[in-house]
């Protein structure tokens, strides 16, 4: 290989194979991540490396010394946005190895700068998670990163548990989901006495009760779902 020097403006840039970095400073480290994979999915990136560019000196981004800086957020989150991010730019499966608290990084940093497919992958990869984690905590996060799919079946779980939401639960959902989820509350319970009473007092045989039975439960769910659906306008 030639080690002579040549002017950097006497070739084209290949268009595939010709590398633009750039560099962040998160909280004390920086970064040096390759701009495509930024730009080709990220909304706000591709935003602000679309920002006219000025004298290559004072652009930031381009060098250590002028770095991009990252306010709010923590190395480790942005580490496992990166992770996560490049294990799928390159087709490996590194990313399945992030853990819980990293998804959780993942999900939070991809809604935060609009990665639309990274955000689903962080939801997909939640989903075995979020069936073992508390109710309140899965309702927080729903809230907190906007999935909707996780409000229903959750807000069902807290309407339907025997506890009541406790003072500390309270001020992690919020004063006026407090008040919402009492009067679902006090509505399901009314609901669940009356299938009691018709479950219980019926003259009907043992065997046409059980049927009734699980078709009363069926119906009872149904009205529970039409009750927080109503309550929380989902």
């Amino acid at each position: 290989m030639s080690a002579s020097a040549v002017s950097n403006s006497s070739y084209s840039k290949h268009l595939e194979f010709y590398t633009h970095t750039v560099t962040f400073l998160v909280e004390d480290c920086l970064f040096r991540v390759p701009r495509e994979p930024l730009e080709a999915e990220s909304i706000v990136f591709r935003d602000m490396f679309r920002l006219p560019q000025g004298d290559p000196e004072t652009v930031e981004g381009l060098s250590d010394t002028r770095p991009v800086i990252l306010q709010g957020v923590s190395k480790k989150e942005f580490e496992s946005l990166l992770r996560a991010l490049m294990c799928r730019q390159h087709g490996t499966h590194r990313g399945s190895d992030l853990d819980h608290d990293q998804w959780i990084s993942v999900l939070k940093l991809s809604t935060m700068w609009e990665f639309d497919e990274l955000r689903n992958a962080a939801i997909q990869y939640l989903d075995p998670y979020s069936q073992r984690v508390h109710s309140v905590d899965k309702f927080v996060l729903a809230l907190q990163y906007d999935i909707k799919k996780w409000l229903l079946p959750t807000l069902l779980e807290l309407a339907a548990r025997a506890e009541p939401i406790n003072t500390e639960e309270g001020h992690r959902i919020g004063l006026e989901n407090v008040v919402k989820l009492a009067a679902v509350r006090e509505d399901v319970e009314k609901l669940r006495v009356i299938d009691i009473l018709l479950r219980d007092f019926t003259l009907k045989p043992r065997a046409e009760r059980v049927i009734q039975s699980a078709e009363d439960k069926e119906e009872l769910h149904r009205l529970c779902v039409s009750l927080v659906t109503k309550a929380f306008d989902l």
